[in-house]
């Protein structure tokens, strides 16, 4: 009897150990909320980038869960509310600053202390915020001036000096059209939508214009009126094509139906993409430069990159961690997704592969870093941003699409704003 019972006390020891045994060993489970593996260009590639981290760490298994970029910023607040948030998520725009004034986002001060020291300063400062650093900044995405080298050589234009103020663009643009009347002279984005504000506010900016924002002067005033009104003179010489969103545009340039394009970094990735030409191809073609200056003297950029949010609910922040600090930082990352795929610009500040640091020593990422990034201008984000560029892309909006006064247009716009 003895000895059964041992068996048993054994048994009974063992049963506890090995119930035991799968709770320590359990894998974690990061949810990562994203539009990259949603839309077919990036998918390749960040599905493998999630791959090498779960080979590289492999008691974390990432669960992406992939939503459309128009979609994410209202979901992410959606599920915040409902106390169901994921663990991470791809985020940008004014979507950020929206879900850190929510409250559900965890500060990342604390886990990017030493991070933050290797990269541009300039990449991480706008999400330092009074709740401390909102996001991490996963890719720079900076708005240039874009132009066809062919159609401006074929208008009569130096193809190696672009526009270089407003007065001169202006010019550029009529003998683009005088010379090809069946393209897109200005490829610009002018739908309604916050990214439509997002991406006119460096003109807005040139023309002297703030109508919203920390020392806002409003819309009825005469530098908005007078970005209205070129607004109006652009749709009237049949310059641009109202109406469209920014994507829409860059399956067109590749195929030489626009002569300038108003777009982010990615635009060479694209175009290569559709049109399968080399490096040295593409920049015998197509060239980018900074805005064309205004009436400030300087023209501007925005900032249209992606950035890496935690969020406060997570029950494995430092997993979490490890993860952002993965797609942020790590360098054969960046040249997967960040570079490769994405287009974009890593925010470190130096690199140590030699095969990285030679994939952006190219003369976009050159004209990018030296003189479009120092014009980038602060955005007016907020949780008032949406409303507002409702109101001011509907003037926009009925600036190019009608004759009704610009003066009454920007009356209106300043009246949405007010209420």
């Amino acid at each position: 009897m003895a000895r059964i019972r041992m068996s048993r006390r054994v048994l009974m020891l063992s049963a506890a150990v090995f119930a035991a045994l799968p709770a320590m060993a359990q894998d974690i489970t990061l949810t990562f909320a994203n539009w990259a593996t949603a839309e077919a260009t990036t998918r390749d590639g960040m599905e493998q980038v999630i791959a090498r981290f779960e080979e590289a760490n492999p008691g974390i298994r990432i669960d992406s869960q992939a939503i459309a970029f128009p979609e994410i910023g209202r979901q992410m607040v959606l599920r915040i509310r409902s106390g169901n948030p994921p663990d991470v998520a791809q985020i940008a725009g004014n979507d950020t600053f929206l879900l850190a004034a929510s409250g559900g986002l965890q500060a990342l001060d604390d886990y990017a202390g030493e991070t933050l020291a290797t990269l541009k300063p300039g990449s991480y400062a706008p999400f330092q915020t009074e709740k401390g650093l909102v996001a991490m900044p996963w890719n720079q995405a900076p708005a240039g001036f874009w132009f066809s080298r062919d159609i401006l050589k074929g208008a009569g234009l130096d193809p190696d000096n672009p526009p270089a103020t407003i007065e001169d663009l202006n010019a550029a643009m009529a003998k683009v059209k005088e010379a090809y009347p069946d393209i897109i002279v200005l490829g610009m984005d002018t739908t309604n939508r916050a990214f439509s504000l997002q991406s006119n506010w460096p003109w807005m900016r040139a023309f002297g214009a703030l109508p919203i924002g920390e020392g806002a002067t409003g819309a009825d005033t005469p530098e908005m009126k007078a970005y209205l009104g070129w607004m109006r003179m652009l749709a009237q010489e049949g310059y641009i094509d109202p109406g469209r969103k920014i994507g829409e545009f860059r399956p067109l340039i590749a195929q030489g139906q626009v002569a300038f394009l108003w777009d982010q970094v990615l635009v060479q990735g694209v175009i290569q993409n559709a049109s399968g030409i080399d490096d040295a191809t593409f920049n015998a073609q197509f060239g980018v430069a900074p805005m064309p200056a205004g009436a400030l003297g300087s023209g501007y950029s925005f900032e249209g990159g992606h950035q890496l949010v935690m969020f406060d609910k997570s029950a494995q922040k430092d997993a979490a961690w490890k993860f952002i600090n993965y797609l942020a930082t790590d360098e054969a990352a960046a040249k997967l997704y960040t570079v490769d795929t994405n287009r974009s610009i890593p925010p470190a500040a130096s690199f140590a592969d030699p095969e990285l640091a030679a994939s952006l020593d190219t003369p976009v990422i050159e004209a990018f870093s030296t003189s479009i990034i120092p014009t980038i201008t602060p955005e007016p984000f907020g949780p008032d941003f949406a409303t507002a560029a409702t109101a001011i892309m509907a003037g926009v909006q009925e600036a190019v699409t009608s004759d009704r006064p610009i003066d009454d247009i920007a009356a209106d716009i300043q009246s949405q704003l007010d209420r």
